[in-house]
């Protein structure tokens, strides 16, 4: 089993070579300056490079600044040109996946998630439509949501089976107000992929598992009763914690 590692674009560009060698399956980050400086050329040899390799590729899409439902239609429409570029890139990598976030904050939709998900509905179906032919996943990541129900609700309607989720066990236990049960029952069927990093409940520390109070034993057990092989990413932060990420996932998955 593959074990996709988040890497930064440029440090991607920077140490290809080596990140080939090592046969690390990349999620690559593309932030909204990586976006304005890569050539479609040098995106279509990345991905041809790790295809030659036999590794798999994902892309987590910007997010700084960004809200696909955000009740400004300025800063949606804003939104929407990013992702354009993002998928712009995308097409050129062959990403089984792409990771963007949802957006639901509560403080920011006090009224509750009707305006956040009408807005929404605005972006997401001309993303669905491009990501079908590349035969990629659109996975709407957690970040500050308390219960799974407003990703539930996002994902059915937008109904494609290019449009799922993306579980984020370090925004979980810093942000959920429910027992991490619930969120494998509602959004399993619909989990693209998963983000496996730790920390000690009050900050998105990005520890290796088993440094903060995930309880990893629980989740990856409800993960196989609840999901069909949705792609496994660690997000380490820093250089220095890769290595301590990846042996860490390899205790509690034997076969990455």
């Amino acid at each position: 089993m593959n074990i996709q590692v988040h890497i930064p674009y440029p440090l991607l560009v920077e140490r290809l070579d080596e990140i080939l060698r090592r046969e690390i399956s990349p999620e690559i980050y593309m932030d909204a300056a990586s976006l304005k400086i890569a050539s479609g050329e040098e995106l279509e040899e990345i991905g041809k490079a790790f295809t030659w390799a036999g590794l798999s590729v994902t892309v987590h899409g910007p997010y700084i600044d960004l809200n696909p439902g955000a009740p400004d239609e300025k800063t949606r429409l804003h939104t929407v040109e990013v992702y354009q570029a993002a998928f712009d890139a995308a097409a050129r990598l062959a990403p089984k996946t792409i990771v963007l976030h949802a957006g639901y904050r509560a403080s920011l939709f006090k009224g509750g998630p009707e305006l956040w998900l009408s807005q929404s509905r605005k972006t997401w179906p001309r993303f669905v439509r491009l990501a079908e032919p590349l035969d990629m996943t659109i996975a709407v990541e957690n970040i500050y949501e308390k219960n799974p129900q407003t990703q539930l609700a996002l994902i059915k309607d937008i109904a494609s089976p290019n449009f799922g989720a993306c579980l984020d066990t370090g925004h979980l236990n810093v942000f959920s107000s429910v027992a991490t049960e619930e969120w494998l029952r509602a959004l399993g069927a619909h989990l693209a992929e998963v983000h496996l990093h730790d920390n000690n409940g009050k900050n998105d520390e990005h520890l290796p598992i088993g440094e903060g109070t995930f309880d990893f034993k629980t989740f990856m057990r409800l993960l196989g009763e609840h999901a069909d092989s949705p792609v496994l990413t660690i997000e380490p932060h820093g250089e220095e914690m890769l290595d301590k990420a990846m042996k860490a996932v390899r205790r509690i998955i034997p076969a990455c």
